[in-house]
């Protein structure tokens, strides 16, 4: 009987009568449907790890920040000491560095404050020289004199003359300026005889050595028991400029004993405008 092969079936026919591939037939059938899955399998990756091609690197939930460093800075040569531009020092000279400063040590005490400059001084009145009281006809010279040893205001030496009394101030300045007078003498009456006549607005002049007569202006009288007499009035400080003459008052008793009347006559003046 005579074999006849197909190409489609791969069965082997004879006459009459189908029988089952053999085992030839059938194992390359099985080899030619394994080469095909695997291209197959290739071409479209299907494989969890195919041999040759890198893994996919995972993505991170948390992006990543990359740090960028910046551009080194170019350094700059500075010269250790700074140089001081002198306007007077030559061109070949190199300038004098300035000397450093030495750090303050706690708080600075500051210096005491300048006083302002005071006002100007008022020219001070000369010494008095003379004294003249036209109202009585006084014109006499003035000595100068202080304290006793008891503590009274002295009394001139000469009964023509009156005195200053030259601790307190000078007629024309501020302040209380004092001059005694005898009001009379064993031969007769002194210098200051009618004193006690005096009434108010009486013009009384001192002549001092620096050539000015000032002008003085009564304005009071009083009289008072020596151990009576208001020193403080007399001889006291006050900002008013005042002259005060003072004698003996005749009308008083006269103590034979001291050689003296029981009390004073004061006349108050101030310098005139």
């Amino acid at each position: 009987m005579t074999d006849r092969t197909s190409a489609r079936g791969g069965m082997r026919h004879t006459s009459g009568t189908a029988s089952a591939p053999g085992a030839r037939g059938r194992h390359v059938v099985g080899m030619a449907a394994a080469l095909v899955m695997a291209w197959l399998l290739a071409a479209c990756g299907g494989s969890a790890t195919p041999t040759g091609v890198p893994s996919a690197t995972p993505l991170s939930a948390t992006p990543t920040v990359v740090a960028i460093a910046p551009p080194a800075p170019v350094a700059t040569t500075i010269p250790a000491t700074p140089t001081v531009a002198v306007a007077t020092a030559p061109a070949s000279v190199p300038p004098t560095a300035p000397a450093a400063r030495a750090a303050p040590t706690g708080t600075p005490t500051p210096g005491p404050t300048p006083a302002p400059s005071a006002a100007p001084t008022a020219r001070r009145a000369g010494q008095p020289t003379r004294l003249r009281i036209p109202a009585i006809g006084v014109d006499a010279a003035i000595e100068y004199v202080g304290l006793t040893p008891t503590g009274d205001m002295d009394v001139p030496k000469n009964y023509d003359n009156t005195a200053w009394y030259e601790p307190g101030a000078r007629p024309g300045d501020v302040g209380n300026a004092a001059i005694a007078g005898h009001v009379d003498s064993k031969t007769g009456p002194a210098v200051f005889w009618e004193l006690p006549t005096l009434k108010p607005d009486d013009e009384i002049f001192v002549v001092a050595d620096d050539g000015v007569a000032r002008r003085f202006v009564v304005t009071g009288r009083e009289s008072y028991q020596r151990a009576n007499a208001p020193l403080e009035r007399i001889f006291g400080s006050t900002t008013a400029r005042q002259l005060n003459l003072i004698t003996c008052d005749p009308r008083s008793t006269f103590d034979r004993s001291k050689g003296g009347y029981a009390a004073n006559v004061v006349i108050y003046a101030a310098l005139a405008p």
